[in-house]
């Protein structure tokens, strides 16, 4: 009987990369993760390696990221608010009844006067805004407490949630939150949360949950469709087709920017090494992520004492943290004991195949 032969590359060799030769060669031992290894520590030893001066460029790129996007949430729709009489915040033009917000507040008004799109739009960002506002003030307000737990998560919650929110959100982005692809799985785990706290919350953290999703759907769809109206009347009535395509791709930059791919990423990654097999975070996994991340923050606060301006390295770090990062400090490719036998589990029936064969 004919045995596959194991291809052996001594050290230094360019190891192939075409498909046939490495499907025979995983073939014959499919060990395809022998070197992934989830550091124990929690990669904590290796928080030294993220102290490059590269971040204070990184940084200076979120810290930009942030103050442009508040401008411009802030001033255009205060502009679009004290330009305005309050008399004139509504309209009879037929085009405004389609908004959701104008087929509830036609039900208390007799005329047919309707909320402007864009006085829509103000209130709508501006809401936003102070919403997250609010959820930033939570985090601050934990950084400040006595207690070393809380004190560092709410910084990890400030620098990894709330700034990277603000730097990016919008009235249409709210759309990301209902999802299909983000919606159902973090539907289903506060559910099976909810399920195993055997009702001693009352429910409220899936009810919380539901009610923000729909209150997200209802500012990302009016935001869509007063967006689109307003591309669509910048194409129609525009001179020229330069006009009228940078007007269309500005709604179409937009649309593809609904869904926050670093946020999915983000959550992906602690799903995938917090929450086991199952691929569900128990109030308990959900508890030792955020462990996780505030002892990073904290750790890193510790390194940056090594440097000058310390203050300084440590924004600068956590500021430009990203995914990347994470995968370095969580994984290792130093080999484990059970790849070692797993490969001598794949060795010895080769040898006795051999054998079998010479004593043939």
């Amino acid at each position: 009987m004919a045995m596959t032969q194991v291809a052996v590359y001594p050290p230094g060799t360019t190891l192939p990369s075409d498909l046939v030769t490495v499907w025979n060669e995983f073939e014959a031992r499919p060990i395809f993760f022998k070197n992934l290894h989830l550091a124990s520590d929690g990669g904590y030893s290796d928080v030294r390696g993220l102290f490059d001066s590269s971040r204070f460029l990184w940084a200076a790129f979120s810290v930009g990221c942030l103050l442009l996007n508040l401008t411009f949430i802030i001033f255009p729709n205060i502009d679009v608010l004290t330009s305005l009489p309050f008399s004139e915040w509504t309209d009879t033009a037929e085009e405004e009844k389609f908004l959701v917000v104008n087929s509830i507040v036609g039900l208390f008004m007799e005329d047919d006067r309707r909320v402007r799109s864009e006085v829509g739009l103000a209130i709508l960002e501006l809401g936003l805004l102070l919403f997250y506002l609010g959820r930033t003030a939570r985090s601050c307000y934990r950084a400040t407490r006595s207690g070393r737990e809380w004190r560092w998560n709410g910084i990890a919650a400030l620098v990894w949630d709330d700034l990277p929110e603000l730097s990016s959100f919008s009235a249409m982005r709210s759309l990301h939150y209902v999802t299909p692809k983000v919606l159902v799985p973090e539907s289903l785990a506060i559910a099976k949360r909810t399920v195993h706290r055997h009702g001693s919350k009352y429910g409220l953290p899936l009810l919380t949950f539901l009610a923000l999703r729909v209150i997200y759907a209802f500012i990302g769809f009016e935001a869509f469709v007063i967006k689109f109206q307003t591309a669509a009347t910048s194409s129609l009535t525009a001179t020229s087709f330069l006009d009228a395509f940078l007007s269309s791709a500005a709604f179409l930059n937009q649309v593809l920017g609904v869904v926050d791919v670093n946020k999915f990423a983000h959550r992906r990654l602690f799903v995938f090494v917090f929450a086991g097999e199952d691929s569900f975070l128990s109030d308990r996994e959900l508890t030792i992520s955020r462990t996780w991340r505030a002892m990073l923050a904290e750790k890193c606060w510790k390194a940056s004492a090594e440097y000058r301006f310390r203050l300084l390295w440590f924004l600068a770090v956590v500021l430009s943290y990203t995914d990347d990062d994470f995968q370095k400090l969580t994984l290792s490719c130093a080999p484990r004991f059970h790849d070692l036998e797993a490969d001598a589990l794949h060795d010895k029936p080769q040898e006795l195949g051999t054998e079998d064969k010479a004593q043939q």
